[in-house]
């Protein structure tokens, strides 16, 4: 199967790409064969940002935390329909729930394709939207060519905005303190996150920002 197959069937405010198994590290393959043992690609797919209200998280029933918002809704929607397609042509496939019930971050699977790096925010930099891209992935077990380059140029430009931007000073160098950053989310009481560092990024087209809208307890 091409990528390009795949191409076809996702809508253009999205973009995807493939990862061998070959090129993750061993802890990475024991949780991908664990949903797929005999997992040989994997698919990344991510939505372009454009509304700040697709980042919205709203109580519901998921796999991420029992939180969701539209860009989540959405791309789980179109990665269901690769699947679908995948599977009608005769192969296995499985979509990785989302990071902390799999233990893999997407994120870290993204930046082995083309799509981008992960920046001195420690958010994945998508080539032209920056930080306003959400993914989803899948494995599967057929192996997925390729035709395009196998490169990217460097994304994230080092500017330190967002190390200076950062109220909990949780974004260092060469370090990000995960526990600081979710503490100010969880002291915020926000119906999203914190964006602080991907609205000072240069990278891309910062949507509009929304008013903060408290949640209940």
């Amino acid at each position: 199967m091409n990528l390009t197959e795949i191409k076809e069937l996702i809508p253009k405010c999205c973009t995807v790409d493939k990862i061998d198994i070959n090129k993750c590290d061993k802890n990475e393959k024991r949780y991908l064969e664990e949903f797929l043992p005999s997992v040989k690609s994997i698919i990344v797919l991510g939505h372009h940002i454009k509304d700040s209200r697709e980042w919205i998280w709203t109580q519901m029933k998921s796999d991420r935390e029992n939180c969701t918002c539209i860009a989540d809704l959405h791309t789980k929607d179109i990665i269901k329909k690769i699947k679908n397609y995948i599977e009608w042509e005769g192969y296995n496939s499985k979509i990785i729930p989302y990071p902390g019930i799999s233990g893999i971050r997407f994120k870290k699977l993204a930046m082995k394709t083309t799509m981008g790096e992960i920046g001195d925010n420690f958010l994945f930099l998508h080539n032209e939207w920056g930080p306003w891209i959400h993914l989803r992935v899948l494995i599967t077990d057929i192996k997925i060519k390729s035709s395009q380059k196998t490169y990217i140029n460097e994304v994230c430009i080092h500017c330190g905005k967002c190390i200076k931007a950062c109220p909990v000073n949780a974004i260092n160098e060469n370090s990000f303190n995960s526990q600081r950053c979710k503490e100010r989310q969880e002291k915020s009481n926000i119906s999203h996150s914190c964006e602080i560092c991907a609205r000072i990024c240069p990278i891309g087209e910062t949507p509009k920002k929304i008013k903060s809208v408290k949640v209940d307890e």
